[in-house]
């Protein structure tokens, strides 16, 4: 399945951190985990750190799938508000979710910290806006329960958003402990510290998952790999059938612009909607803008590039609207997979169906974030430690 068409941006901006070989021979391992994207490395990073031996295997190149067409916006606050999660799955395990969140943004901060500068990390604050009047109110009630609960928010009406961001919008949130990353880059650094703990990486690599049992299962070329625990971080290259039901493969457009010269807007803020679907965009460096939106139902892609930059100027055409002084235009567009959860959260925990293989899916707009978190409760599940939040986000819900 192809998980992105077009021309991706973060891709052309780094080397990989090196090729590995085709796995043609048999292999034991630790921990198996399938997916050298954003959640793999994540994983392999937490559990080599912990002692683990751990083998990543990609069916193409580390880095390449969704995660290249990843817009980079890092954010503790979910597509579904902190107030819609009160209602859909009650109050104490709604703020338990984003207490995760938090600390995932607070995780992948340090673990940032310790990379080069070239991955892009930056802490940013995000500008949350309503679309219409309606979702001001929807806003300030989700603020009630932010501050609640002490999340780092601050309610902004017309004036205070027009004035501090020139955003005409009816009102917004305003959030930070939030970042900006270039994922390719990031995955490229990380993967040579994994590399410095003793983790072993295999490309072009694909496994036939319907040879898997309880301890092995068997690459599409025939080389068998033995495991302990198998981790499944394939991002959106496979809907499992323990996700029937509660899932889907829908797709959207990204672009990034040429350089422009001079601050884009105040603080490079990170500016996402409450409609839905909904428009996001960032700065980058460079003087670029990463923006991306218009998802839609259907995994089925397009290759038509004609199409893909028509839908990339619509968005860049709906941030102009915004800020009429913008004089901007793309440099490459794209077309990617993602996916959706119907309660909106992730499936993160191990398989109703083997006791030592672990899903780590960061379905939602909010995936590397999800990773983080999903990473940590995996640990914690192998160790047979207690987590407070793996009940919320466990496959088997």
């Amino acid at each position: 399945m192809k998980l992105t068409t077009g021309q991706t941006y973060w891709d052309k901006t780094a080397a990989p951190a090196a090729h590995f070989p085709l796995l043609n021979e048999n292999h034991t391992t630790e921990i198996l985990i399938i997916g050298g994207g954003m959640s793999g490395t994540l994983a392999a990073c937490k559990l080599a750190e912990s002692g683990k031996r751990v083998t990543v295997i990609d069916r193409a190149e580390v880095g390449r799938g969704s995660s290249s067409a990843n817009t980079g916006l890092l954010q503790y606050a979910s597509d579904t508000m902190l107030s819609e999660f009160v209602d859909r799955i009650g109050e104490e395990d709604a703020v338990l979710f984003y207490k995760m969140c938090l600390e995932s943004m607070n995780q992948l901060t340090e673990i940032a910290s310790k990379l080069p500068e070239t991955t892009g990390y930056r802490l940013r604050d995000s500008i949350y806006y309503a679309s219409t009047q309606n979702d001001a109110d929807k806003l300030k009630r989700e603020y009630g329960f932010l501050n609640k609960y002490n999340f780092p928010a601050e309610y902004l009406n017309h004036t205070q958003l027009l004035e501090q961001y020139e955003i005409d919008k009816p009102a917004a949130l305003r959030t930070w402990h939030d970042a900006e990353v270039n994922p390719y880059q990031f995955i490229q650094a990380l993967t040579e510290e994994n590399l410095k703990m003793g983790v072993t990486y295999f490309e072009h690599t694909s496994i036939d998952m319907d040879s898997l049992n309880d301890t092995s299962v068997l690459t599409e070329t025939g080389a068998q790999i033995t495991f302990d625990s198998l981790i499944i971080a394939t991002g959106y290259s496979n809907l499992y059938s323990e996700l029937n039901g509660k899932a889907q493969i829908n797709q959207t457009f990204a672009i990034a612009t040429k350089p422009i010269k001079g601050e884009l807007w105040k603080d490079n803020v990170m500016v996402w909607e409450t409609k839905k679907p909904y428009l996001y965009f960032r700065t980058a460096p460079g003087g670029r803008m990463i923006a991306g939106g218009l998802d839609e139902e259907s995994s089925d892609l397009h290759d038509d590039p004609e199409l893909i930059q028509q839908k990339g100027q619509e968005i860049l055409d709906e941030i102009k609207e915004m800020f009429p002084k913008l004089d901007v235009e793309i440099d490459d567009a794209w077309n990617s997979l993602f996916g959706i959860s119907k309660d909106g959260l992730p499936f993160m925990g191990a398989s109703s169906q083997h006791d030592n293989v672990y899903y780590l899916l960061g379905f939602e707009g909010n995936g590397t974030c999800y990773s983080m978190a999903g990473a940590a409760i995996i640990q914690d599940l192998l160790d047979e430690k207690p987590n407070p939040y793996a009940h919320i986000v466990r496959p088997s819900r």
